[in-house]
């Protein structure tokens, strides 16, 4: 079974989740009715499905709203599964029965978004709990683990995940293996540390194994060492059976590692900014490497000239084993042209270019990556409809085709497309897209034809689970008081990194309350780690606009020994400040974090775990 990282989380006090993917085992979810009294399929409509439960007797109406609960929920409808279930009565049930509903009821809560009522449930079903055999308890036990890290405390779910750990079968202990890797993958590094200090046993070694494979700074020979040494320490505990593959990948990637670093970046013309913010973060990231291993010689090249090909050329002559760059998406892609490569090259751009030299590799900032991860967001949240706001021109084309084309291969439904521009026509253009004057104007008509009283108050069009916005904060300060007039505050709003700025800045950005995005680590979080350290003491006033090309120096610094480890290793991924890294067919990708305004300052989202009955959501994990 293979277990994708996702992140998600909790829109604090609108409980609202941008999340990651989790199942619970399918054998614990399922309630089997005696043969004899095996009912028809569930009605589509709620109303329908109740209405026929109360013909029936006790026993038939308890097995027939069970199996028909299980079914909503696996369509994704939570709210109508916990309404079947609500109606019933668990004291009327069957031991078996009544395990069936609590898990089921808190599946359906967890659907919801709703984990302190399933905590709760639990809770009040404790004694009834703890008369089920053991493998039943396991099952609960991995739901109440799913609430705790939809509430967004990891390290209880990670608790609760590593005691259950020893009484599930097989098929099950791989399932909770990979979500407490998962989970581990998703702690932030002072989380870790800290959960490290207060654990023990099974959990320790998980915590510290986490760490020292995650530690994107460590050299590669101490981090071999120390998996040696963990091994050693760890010879019965879960996860010993993992070790040997890391080990081998790290210690070919000690045997690869690169020893001179070419640096093609742009010190003149156009980019000569950029290339400033990229190389401060290199060397950030050098020194900071520095002080603890040893680094390769870095050298740079300033690629603001015309003939790159001369310039690569000349930084293999000089002996370089690594090359990093160029900025350029054409000049990557002259380089990509040129066949195989005499030495491993990571360009940091994305070139529209089918087949690549194996030995080229490609880590950028590209906004139609976070364009995809919204939408996957949205089809592992549940929604199946979505509209589309973006501004006129061939960027905004671009980004918003890419969000409809991964939303599409989904299976989700774009309902509406808009453009929009700046100024006094953008209310306009949000009023159109949300249907409000035909909804108006159909009230009206309405009235005409009775002497009742109507309400006909105008209303915003219900076919969309969320509007995908692409806009900077400026826009995004006119679209969002826009939506809200227009009805729509209920409405979810997910943008790109494109929508924070990255300064703090209240009075204006109190218009972009409720609109959740996706940025680097980064720019989301204030940890106190000593790169931050060096980075405050260096350039304490930022790098304004080119804050997010500096914390991709630093990635592009710390994957020049890590490329052979992502592409050979394909588990493997380096927790970046830019994201979560990994490779894709030759291409980092990126897994950002989510933030959401709230009183006008952007705040990171704690990192939950998604409800286990999203059934698509495991389709999507399974690809």
């Amino acid at each position: 079974m293979e277990f994708r990282k996702a992140r998600l989380a909790a829109l604090l006090a609108a409980a609202v989740i941008a999340g990651c993917s989790t199942t619970t085992p399918t054998r614990t979810t399922v309630y089997e009715q005696p043969s004899a009294a095996k009912v028809g399929t569930a009605p589509t409509a709620l109303s329908a499905a109740r209405s026929q439960l109360a013909t029936m007797k006790t026993d038939a109406r308890i097995g027939a709203a069970l199996q028909w609960a299980e079914h909503y929920l696996d369509q994704q409808r939570p709210g109508d599964a916990g309404q079947l279930l609500a109606d019933l009565n668990p004291q009327a049930m069957d031991n078996e029965q009544r395990f069936t509903w609590i898990l089921l009821s808190g599946r359906a809560q967890l659907g919801d978004q709703r984990p302190d009522d399933a905590l709760a449930l639990l809770q009040r079903h404790e004694d009834d709990i703890l008369q089920y055999p053991a493998e039943q308890q396991a099952g609960l036990d991995l739901l109440k683990a799913d609430a705790l890290a939809m509430k967004g405390d990891l390290t209880g779910s990670l608790q609760q995940r590593v005691a259950t750990h020893p009484l599930l079968e097989d098929e099950d202990q791989d399932y909770n293996h990979g979500m407490i890797w998962q989970l581990l993958m998703q702690l932030s590094s002072s989380e870790l540390a800290d959960a490290i200090e207060d654990s023990r046993g099974d959990l320790l070694g998980w915590l510290t194994l986490a760490q020292l494979y995650r530690d994107p700074i460590a050299d590669l020979d101490a981090q071999v060492s120390r998996l040696n040494q963990w091994s050693a320490q760890w010879r019965t505990h879960p996860a010993t059976d993992d070790v040997p593959d890391m080990l081998d990948a790290l210690e070919k990637a000690v045997s690869e590692r690169p020893s001179k670093v070419a640096i093609l970046l742009p010190a003149t013309g156009p980019l000569k900014n950029a290339g400033k913010a990229l190389q401060e973060g290199i060397m950030t990231a050098y020194y900071r490497h520095k002080q603890d291993g040893n680094p390769p010689v870095l050298r740079f090249y300033d690629s603001g000239g015309d003939d790159i090909l001369a310039l690569y050329q000349q930084a293999v002559q000089d002996g370089a084993d690594f090359i990093l760059g160029p900025l350029a998406k054409d000049k990557a892609a002259t380089i990509a042209n040129q066949g195989t490569l005499p030495v491993t090259t990571l360009a940091l751009n994305y070139i529209d270019q089918g087949e690549l030299p194996e030995n080229f590799f490609q880590f950028g900032l590209a906004p139609e990556d976070e364009a995809r991860q919204i939408a996957l967001q949205g089809a592992r949240e549940g929604a199946s409809q979505a509209g589309i706001l973006y501004p006129e021109g061939e960027w905004g084309e671009r980004v918003a085709q890419a969000f409809a084309q991964e939303w599409q291969s989904l299976g989700g439904t774009v309902t509406v497309t808009r453009t929009y521009q700046e100024g006094p026509t953008l209310g306009d253009t949000v009023k159109e897209l949300l249907l409000v004057a035909q909804s108006q104007s159909r009230g009206q008509a309405v009235s005409r034809f009775t002497s009742l009283d109507m309400d006909i108050q105008p209303r915003r069009r219900q076919d969309m689970g969320f509007l995908f916005l692409l806009a900077n904060p400026n826009q995004g300060r006119q679209v969002k008081p826009a939506l809200n007039f227009h009805y729509a505050k209920d409405l979810p709003v997910y943008s790109t990194a494109l929508v924070h700025s990255g300064e703090s800045n209240p009075r204006r950005d109190q218009d972009l309350n409720g609109v959740r995005f996706v940025d680097m680590p980064w720019m989301l979080s204030n940890e106190d780690s000593q790169l931050r350290r060096m980075s405050n003491e260096q350039w304490p006033e930022g790098h304004g606009r080119y804050e997010r090309l500096f914390a991709m120096g630093i990635d592009a610094y710390r994957l020049q020994s890590r490329v052979f480890l992502l592409s050979t290793l394909p588990s493997s991924e380096l927790p970046g400040v830019t994201g979560r890294l990994s490779m894709k067919q030759q291409r980092i990708v990126r897994e950002l974090n989510w933030g959401v305004f709230i009183n006008g300052e952007a705040r990171a989202l704690p990192k939950v775990a998604e409800p286990a009955n999203n059934s698509r959501t495991r389709e999507i994990t399974a690809q």
